[in-house]
């Protein structure tokens, strides 16, 4: 998920803030376990596990964004100026419209998708370790033994036999 021009907002304490009760509240409603998470300040990865037989992302997402937005709108006031079409739609210039949604197929998958996750605020030059950045449930795979606090990559077949159920 990212933010409309990659407005560097969601690592500031009321943007987390805000976000987390927006993935509380539409949790309650159409449940999903966050598996992996990682915020950046213009954008996020997750991971989720839905329910059995509910694919439905989409309606979650809507729903986070839509919370979000809402809020973000009040607490803090309006982000970048919006476009003709944003104004006609009724949207607010916070998030791109679009996300990028992948079915995990497998454990190999599932360990490509979780290095990607954590390996993300390295790639984006804000640590040179994934442990030494806050915002990501890396620190649970750490404790759970599945990552060294150290990683920095690589490591092949250390999630076999991890179940995200």
């Amino acid at each position: 998920m990212v933010t409309y021009r990659r407005l560097p907002i969601l690592t500031n304490p009321t943007a987390r803030k805000i976000l987390r009760d927006a993935f509380s509240a539409t949790n309650i409603v159409h449940p999903f376990k966050t598996v992996a998470v990682c915020l950046l300040p213009d954008h996020l990865h997750c991971i989720w596990k839905l329910p059995e037989g509910d694919s439905d992302y989409s309606t979650r997402w809507k729903e986070i964004k839509r919370k979000f937005s809402l809020e973000y709108l009040k607490e803090v006031g309006t982000g970048e100026e919006r476009n003709a079409s944003r104004q006609k739609q009724g949207e607010a210039a916070i998030w791109q419209r679009r996300f990028w949604e992948h079915f995990i197929d497998g454990e190999s998958d599932f360990e490509n998708h979780l290095d990607y996750i954590y390996y993300n605020p390295v790639k984006h030059k804000y640590v040179t370790r994934p442990g030494d950045w806050p915002w990501s449930s890396f620190r649970r795979f750490v404790k759970e033994g599945i990552y060294s606090p150290d990683w920095e990559g690589g490591d092949a077949g250390r999630l076999q036999g991890y179940c995200f159920d």
